[in-house]
């Protein structure tokens, strides 16, 4: 028996029973809870042994999503299989039902639950299709194991309960994709700050000394200068780079989003300390390897971080990002490695530099690239003097000195040169170079650095005399200035630099050797292969 829906006809029959329905469809439960009262309801008005709730799959289409069977609720997501009664009572948009299986089901009839077949003991059912704005968006039906179970006024209440039920469940869609959208970034896709505030904040209230809460800010050290030198587009690309890493990374215990900007949060809860701090580990490692290519160059995208762990390091949230962001700030000045205490400065130099202390600290603080790259100079010098250079007392401590005053100069060079991600133009190319002029210009006011200021103004000066600035050549250049252009030329292949992700030490070794009696002075490269090729490394920040 089949009977088109009247709606109006139905809501007179049974309005009170209908604004029932209607309240309860219109209410804030659960999905969940509402189908539990719906089928309480049902069973209430009509013999309701089975009934289930078919809705649109993620293939396209149909598919049981909620099912009451003989007083318990199953849950699962079971397809439609061809033949299904429901199927046809969306595609053909109408009631469909009878009280016994040749009148709703002529063709026969399609289990539910193949595995289980002994439940499928329906005689009587109603296959009523849930419509929103006009348009089908499943099917509630109700069986009942007895012959002549329902009415026609039954099946016309059912198919009533129907339609709010589809007004309700688009409603409810359209509510949840909506404060979806208000939690999530649209350029990434990850949950955005409102939400990450939010469930930080949920999550330090739950934090303990033995399960703390650790929170951990990472941002790009040079996102404005990808966004100036290859326009917004690249920039957005870095961003979606970056979320594509971290993404992978969320789970029951991990959170992650985007907190702004180029700023990404993670947040690690319900952890010991040692495995909160492992997983940020990871994930900075994991941004380590991230790089974006421009022709021949692999330029880094590198990110600082700082972090936090509640109760032990802050009782709130704002504390625990105020830290963080803190400590972000320091990480920068430790070439982005993550940071979680406040101990920056322990980092031990070589050699004395209380007369210039001032520009040493400004030139640690100049950006994590040039920092990171001075101290493994500085380093370097130190352990290869004591390998073979067979330095005087006063050679040495220049030698130091000029290893970390090297770039000085560039305390002059606008960032957006020094820090740009890729190639750089003529001119700027040309204002890179100023910096060994500017660097002696800087020392040769302090008194007992005139060696110093020498080396620095020679660094770049070439063996083969197309150098600069002065074109020297061969011995004309300072010996100490020929060690340091092997030792700069080294750590800014093998180090990440704005405008280059680091080669391994084998292909910067080649290189060296390549450039000897051209570049590089050809007895200083083989002291200082000899060096490298004993092992010798003095470790990096």
């Amino acid at each position: 028996m089949e009977l088109d829906m009247g709606v109006g006809e139905q809501i007179g029959k049974s309005s009170a029973l209908v604004r029932r329905a209607a309240a309860l469809l219109s209410s804030d439960h659960s999905f969940d809870e509402l189908f539990a009262r719906l089928t309480e309801m049902l069973a209430e008005l009509v013999d309701a042994s089975t009934v289930f709730v078919a809705l649109p799959g993620t293939n396209g289409g149909y598919a049981v999503q909620y099912h009451f069977d003989h007083g318990k609720v199953l849950r699962g997501h079971v397809p439609l299989r061809e033949g299904s009664v429901a199927l046809r009572a969306i595609s053909e948009q109408r009631l469909v039902w009878g009280n016994a299986p040749e009148e709703w089901a002529p063709g026969g009839r399609v289990a539910i639950d193949p595995e289980h077949p002994e439940r499928n003991d329906s005689i009587s059912a109603i296959f009523a299709p849930m419509r929103h704005a006009g348009a089908i968006v499943g099917c509630l039906s109700v069986q009942s194991p007895k012959a002549d179970a329902y009415t026609v006024g039954e099946a016309e209440l059912v198919a009533a309960i129907a339609h709010f039920l589809g007004v309700a469940l688009e409603n409810r869609r359209l509510f949840e994709q909506s404060q979806r959208i208000a939690e999530i970034d649209p350029l990434t896709g990850l949950p955005n700050h409102s939400k990450l505030v939010r469930d930080l904040e949920k999550f330090v209230g739950l934090a303990t000394s033995t399960r703390p809460v650790a929170a951990a800010i990472f941002n790009v050290v040079n996102f404005s200068q990808f966004n100036d030198t290859y326009g917004y587009a690249l920039g957005d690309e870095v961003l979606h780079r970056i979320s594509e890493t971290i993404s992978r990374f969320y789970s029951a215990n991990v959170t992650v989003g985007r907190f702004g900007g180029d700023a990404f949060l993670m947040i690690v809860h319900g952890e010991s300390s040692d495995r909160a701090i492992a997983t940020i580990a990871e994930l900075a490692h994991a941004f380590s390897t991230l790089t974006f290519e421009d022709g021949d160059r692999r330029i880094p995208i590198s990110l600082a971080c700082g972090y936090a762990l509640a109760p032990m390091d802050a009782v709130t949230r704002v504390d625990l990002i105020a830290l963080c962001t803190h400590r972000r700030r320091l990480s920068r000045k430790r070439g982005g490695a993550p940071v979680g205490d406040d101990e920056i400065d322990a980092l031990a130099l070589n050699g004395h530099f209380v007369e210039v202390q001032t520009l040493v600290d400004a030139l640690m603080d100049r950006d994590p690239f040039t920092r990171v790259h001075l101290v493994h100079v500085n380093a370097m010098a130190k352990h290869w003097s004591e390998a073979n250079l067979e330095l005087s007392p006063a050679e040495f401590s220049t030698f130091m000195q000029a290893s970390l005053l090297h770039d000085l100069g560039k305390l002059l060079v606008s960032d957006r040169i020094l820090v740009k991600p890729g190639r750089l133009t003529a001119a700027e190319y040309r204002s890179m170079q100023e910096h060994a002029r500017f660097g002696h210009n800087i020392l040769s006011d302090f008194h007992r650095f005139d060696a110093v200021a020498r080396v620095v103004a020679q660094h770049h000066e070439r063996w083969d005399g197309k150098g600069y600035p002065a074109g020297l050549a061969g011995e004309e250049i300072d010996r100490l200035a020929r060690a340091v252009a092997i030792l700069d030329a080294f750590s800014a292949m093998v180090d990440d630099r704005p405008y280059h992700r680091g080669i391994s030490e084998a292909e910067a070794i080649l290189e060296i050797r390549r450039c000897a009696g051209s570049q590089f002075d050809p007895e200083l490269v083989e002291r200082f292969v000899a060096w490298r090729g004993e092992g010798g490394d003095p470790g990096t920040v």
